[in-house]
């Protein structure tokens, strides 16, 4: 009996040791430009507009990313054919998808491709 107590809390305590080291922390979460890049991403942003902003069908957005401009177009379209997103995307998801293409053709621009992973992979 008591060896199968002593196993049960060691494997409690070892269970506690790697539970902790495996969850992610909060430290590891995105920041508003990473998220923006997980939205562009989600919602084929980079269908249109190229994997990093240069333009394609779509319009180049570098050096384009006027917070004002972006809540406009997301919102409502626009007529050169881009769809409105406003029914998708919330006023938070708006600001970090501006701040993300703010950092586009920069030095800090996020370049991940695994949009659905909480610390997506390159």
């Amino acid at each position: 009996m008591k060896t199968t107590i002593a196993r049960a809390a060691r494997l409690a305590a070892a269970t506690v040791v790697l539970g902790t080291a495996l969850a992610p922390s909060a430290a590891s979460a995105l920041d508003s430009i990473g998220e923006g890049r997980r939205l562009y991403l989600k919602y084929n942003c980079y269908g249109c507009h190229g994997m990093r902003g240069g333009g394609a069908m779509g319009p180049r957005l570098i050096g384009e990313a006027e917070f004002s401009d972006v809540r406009e177009k997301v919102l409502f379209g626009a007529d050169e054919g881009m769809p409105s997103y406003g029914r998708f995307m919330t006023s938070t998801d708006i600001a970090n998808l501006a701040a993300y293409l703010g950092t586009l053709g920069r030095k800090n621009e996020p370049v991940f491709t695994h949009w659905w992973e909480k610390v997506p992979s390159r």
